[in-house]
């Protein structure tokens, strides 16, 4: 073969491969533009609070909150004085910035009743990664398009905020994840798919650049939820998204955790909450919080994605 049958050669599988990546990419979004999703929040009961009957979950979702959402999704509980809240990412139809907003448990009739929408801003809102701290309730919702980390502090709980504390500014971080533990404040916060850790002594000031950061890097590296303290431990909840944007939650436990070092390992390959059948759950999941009711009994809240072909009911 001479030269210029070579070039021509090789030019004809660089156009070729051109020509079937603007296809494929044309056929994905075509396909994307037929399917209508939204998330819902599922939750239940159970002893082991590593496994749970995700299948035969109750459902909270759009169609039972009385104003204009299309989505729900985030849950994070928080039990005070003796009722059980619900927060969570609300996405409406009528503004495209998601907003935050509450329920509270009805135990006599098993079901979750709204209440408000609580934090309200002109930008995108999600993950209200609710906590307690000394005698005041805060929250710490995701606020990359404000490139900013905020903190929130109850007024008037559930329903009333008011912006405490920027903890750290001109950062686009996604799904802030904090934790008290042996008498230090870890912040754990990703962007562009890079866990990076912060601490402090206080809650409000003094927030570090932990040595171990960067700790983890693309897949895991988001957190999915609340840490969860058992037995003495700290699990950290991790989004899969080798496989696609929210599609499973995997668990890690942290082996180590002070100013200086940092260690973490999978509890197992498997994800603990992937997208499974064809109902409330079919196209995601990628979010969870457990909290212990007693002894031997643990309430999970999770999130999950429906995608189908046919438009939701209005």
């Amino acid at each position: 073969m001479n030269i210029n049958n070579t070039f021509i050669t090789i030019g004809f599988i660089c156009l070729s491969g051109v020509f079937f990546y603007i296809i494929r990419t044309k056929l994905r979004h075509v396909r994307k533009k037929k399917l209508y999703c939204y998330w819902s929040i599922g939750y239940q009961y159970s002893s082991d609070p590593f496994k749970w009957d995700i299948q035969n979950s109750k459902i909270y979702n759009k169609d039972q909150v009385p104003i204009d959402a299309k989505s729900l999704a985030d849950p994070f509980l928080l039990s005070h004085k003796g009722k059980l809240y619900l927060f969570y990412e609300i996405c409406l139809k009528s503004v495209p910035e998601a907003k935050i907003g509450v329920s509270v448990f009805n135990a006599n009739e098993d079901k979750w009743i709204f209440l408000s929408i609580v934090l309200d801003e002109p930008f995108h809102l999600s993950y209200p990664y609710v906590f307690t701290h000394g005698s005041d309730i805060y929250m710490i919702p995701e606020s990359k398009n404000a490139k900013s980390v905020r903190l929130y502090r109850a007024t008037d709980f559930p329903c009333k905020w008011e912006l405490e504390k920027i903890l750290i500014q001109n950062k686009k971080f996604v799904d802030s994840s904090i934790i008290y533990w042996h008498n230090k404040f870890y912040l754990f916060t990703t962007r562009k798919r890079r866990l990076y850790l912060y601490y402090s002594d206080s809650l409000t000031k003094g927030w570090k650049v932990h040595p171990k950061s960067l700790i983890k890097f693309w897949n895991h590296a988001r957190c999915g939820g609340r840490f969860f303290e058992h037995k003495g431990s700290l699990y950290r909840f991790a989004q899969e998204q080798a496989k696609g944007y929210g599609m499973g939650v995997h668990v890690y436990k942290i082996c180590e955790l002070s100013p200086t070092t940092y260690k973490e390992i999978a509890i197992d390959k498997k994800a603990m909450f992937e997208p499974f059948g064809e109902g409330w759950a079919n196209s995601g999941m990628h979010h969870v919080d457990i909290l212990k009711i007693s002894e031997n009994k643990y309430l999970s809240v999770f999130d999950g994605k429906h995608c189908s072909p046919t438009k939701p009911a209005k």
